[in-house]
């Protein structure tokens, strides 16, 4: 099957046009994301059953169309482990994808195990083998080589074959509305953003400090953050967490002190070196009360190992209930999201953020009867339901 390089919007405008009138779409993207926070899209990869099309994203104008037919509930869009796709096609505005059916998921909902690369699967199910010796391709050089954009053309070739054979191993009752359900929770995702104060919640040992360590991390995080964004540089490029770590328990006061600390760059300290001791310093100064707390409601807080453990036993239990993997109904970063809004901010605060993705969707009819609900977020909870 022969494919189609479209860069012109009238193009693009008519393949939309035809790929509205059929039942699905296969949809894949290449990016390029090594220096910088945010995906370069450079080859968006479309399959309606009839065409391949390649969309140059460096040429395209008007991405109205393309965003009409993702928008389109009469068109399933197929996708296989979408995340960064998403984050990828939102680069270029669109960010409406409905319904979307992610065959990953599809492949750990039957319980074919959890990550299923794409071209195990479609030799899983096809027998077809895919050549991938172009999955290190620059893709946004011009022109691209046709090795490379054959195999781009192959990753939605086989994702539409897919669809039946996945469908109908999908038997379990309600199993295809909650993978359904699971694709606009990913969607819905996007539009959720921790503010920009909390993100050190996020940090994987931050609950192992307190007081002024912790309000140093807060506002490290915060800086690292908003740099990233306005400069477009990935996060470990600005300030790895180790740095911030170490920033945080030895509390420099001179520019000596912070090039005493291992894997420090000078040029770093020469262009943010003052700036991070007089954070540090301010940090420093706080009173007791007015820095954030490692845990809030102490006299009822078991523990934070006790606390996870706790929490993954539910997951377990829920899951089992449900008949579904555990690995579908929560992942780490879902089960600590729950942990920090209910035991990691103040009563306050908890008002400011997103509700966690436990008490949302789906997944919160789920998991509700099975998880630990502290007294203090109880009213909450139940307010989640209306």
């Amino acid at each position: 099957m022969s494919y189609q390089m479209i860069t012109e919007n009238a193009a693009l405008a008519a393949f939309c046009q035809q790929a509205s009138q059929q039942p699905a779409l296969a949809v894949d993207t290449e990016f390029v994301r090594v220096s910088s926070l945010l995906p370069k899209l450079g080859l968006i990869q479309l399959f309606d059953g009839l065409q391949v099309v390649l969309v140059d994203p460096l040429t395209i104008t008007d991405w109205q169309p393309l965003q009409a037919l993702f928008a389109n509930s009469a068109v399933m869009k197929l996708l296989h482990s979408c995340t960064e796709d998403l984050e990828a096609l939102a680069s270029v505005g669109l960010t409406e994808l409905n319904p979307l059916f992610d065959t990953q998921l599809a492949a750990e909902l039957i319980g074919w195990g959890g990550s299923l690369g794409y071209a195990k699967l479609v030799e899983q199910m096809t027998g077809q083998q895919l050549d991938k010796s172009e999955s290190r391709t620059d893709w946004l050089a011009r022109p691209l080589a046709e090795t490379q954009l054959a195999y781009a053309a192959n990753d939605v070739r086989y994702l539409l074959p897919l669809l039946a054979q996945l469908t109908a191993h999908l038997t379990e009752k309600n199993s295809l509305e909650l993978l359904l359900a699971e694709g606009q929770q990913l969607i819905s995702r996007r539009h959720k953003h921790l503010p920009v104060q909390y993100r050190y919640l996020e940090l994987k040992n931050s609950w192992q400090f307190q007081g002024r360590e912790l309000a140093i991390l807060r506002d490290l995080m915060a800086w690292r953050q908003r740099f990233a964004i306005e400069k477009d540089m990935a996060l470990s490029l600005v300030l790895k967490d180790a740095l911030m770590y170490e920033m945080a328990r030895r509390k420099p006061a001179s520019l000596e002190a912070l090039s005493q600390i291992e894997g420090m760059h000078h040029r770093d300290i020469r262009r943010h070196g003052q700036f991070w001791l007089g954070m540090i310093k301010a940090c420093r100064e706080l009173a007791p009360l007015a820095c954030p707390q490692t845990f809030y409601h102490l006299d009822t807080f078991p523990g934070y190992k006790v606390v996870q453990q706790q929490l993954t036993d539910a997951i377990g239990s829920a899951a089992q209930a449900a008949g579904i993997p555990a690995s579908i109904l929560s992942v780490k970063r879902q089960l600590n999201e729950y942990l920090n809004w209910c035991w990691r901010i103040s009563d306050d605060e908890r008002q400011l953020l997103p509700i966690p993705e436990f008490l949302t969707g789906w997944r919160r009819a789920v998991l509700v009867p099975h998880l630990p609900v502290p007294a203090h977020v109880a009213s909450l909870v139940q307010q989640t339901a209306v």
